[in-house]
């Protein structure tokens, strides 16, 4: 040899054809590390997403359990009648929209606090149509949101005036004191007349004179608060009684009950039509047509229909509000 050779690769360059093994090693080894450290990578986008799409499910969940477990139907149709009442009697849109936030709040708080107090009894009824027993959202989380809506309920009953505000707390604590303890006594019926009779009261205080209601109103809107209580109970009276409520809708039965919601119906309007001063005329007479109407199609419906009665004190609360701000005398005594 003349010379020395020339390196043929990498491998010679390293120690020659010995060290060839080391060195592919190595290099499958660096390979093998980068891909590993590739599909880590991936298995944290991957498991990141999944959490994200978890908890984007869960939130929907709870958001749709909430929904749920406000008792929307009641809540929107008392929110809904309260501002259209306060509107007619000259709030003004600032007053009916503290109004609705502030009526809104307080049926939350009542629906979230009644469904949150009845999870375990609903549990033990097999209730799967409620969130709770669905699994949709803790009863933790709808005890929350219950004294987050009462909380917010505060400054905003307020905000529409000292003696409103206190009208309508005084009126959403007696539906607490309803969930709470007054749901399985004889005098369930309670809470329901205080809270609707207390409507023309908030009305009233909220206008610029702050005079009383007529005394008629607030008795009409007391029977109505009686008939809806009935009508709310009567398609869960079996399962109450089997899991120890006994309010007096349960007392009566589901027959009775069916008999007498009716009745404080008719009266509350009634009264609308026949004790305001002056002579009724044909619209009042045609709205006591209407309630009529509305109260014998719940009663007929009732049997096949659960929600019928409930629809029909709805439909019949309506023409009420109607008529009570289309009657003069509501918001003073005179």
């Amino acid at each position: 040899m003349t010379g020395s050779a020339e390196l043929p690769d990498e491998t010679a360059a390293v120690g020659g054809a010995g060290a060839a093994v080391p060195v592919r090693r190595a290099r499958r080894a660096g390979l093998a590390s980068a891909d590993f450290a590739g599909e880590a990578a991936d298995g944290r986008r991957r498991a990141a997403g999944t959490a994200a799409w978890t908890a984007a499910r869960t939130a929907a969940w709870t958001v749709a359990g909430l929904a749920r477990a406000c008792h929307p139907g009641p809540a929107a149709a008392v929110t809904t009648l309260v501002a259209a009442l306060v509107a007619v009697a000259g709030w003004g849109p600032a007053g009916m929209t503290l109004t609705a936030l502030a009526v809104l709040t307080g049926q939350l708080s009542v629906g979230w606090c009644n469904d949150a107090v009845d999870a375990a009894r609903d549990a033990a009824a097999g209730r799967t149509s409620k969130p709770i027993v669905a699994g949709l959202v803790s009863a933790r989380t709808v005890r929350v949101a219950a004294f987050a809506a009462l909380v917010a309920c505060v400054p905003l009953s307020l905000a529409c005036g000292v003696v409103a505000g206190a009208t309508h707390l005084s009126a959403v604590a007696a539906a607490w004191v309803y969930n709470l303890w007054l749901k399985g006594t004889a005098a369930s019926w309670a809470p329901y007349a205080a809270g609707f009779g207390a409507v023309p009261v908030f009305v009233s205080a909220g206008t610029s004179g702050h005079a009383l209601p007529a005394w008629w109103a607030v008795l009409a809107a007391a029977l109505l608060g009686c008939a809806a209580h009935l009508a709310n109970v009567l398609p869960d009276i079996e399962t109450d009684v089997a899991t120890g409520v006994r309010g007096w809708p349960q007392r009566l039965g589901s027959a009775r009950v069916r008999v007498l919601l009716p009745l404080p119906l008719l009266a509350a309007s009634a009264l609308l039509v026949v004790a305001p001063p002056g002579p009724a005329g044909p619209a009042r007479w045609l709205a006591l047509a209407g309630v009529a109407a509305c109260a014998a199609a719940g009663l007929v419906l009732g049997r096949r229909v659960p929600v019928a009665p409930f629809a029909a004190a709805i439909g019949a609360a309506g023409i009420d509000v109607l008529l009570l701000a289309a009657t003069p005398g509501v918001v003073t005594a005179g």
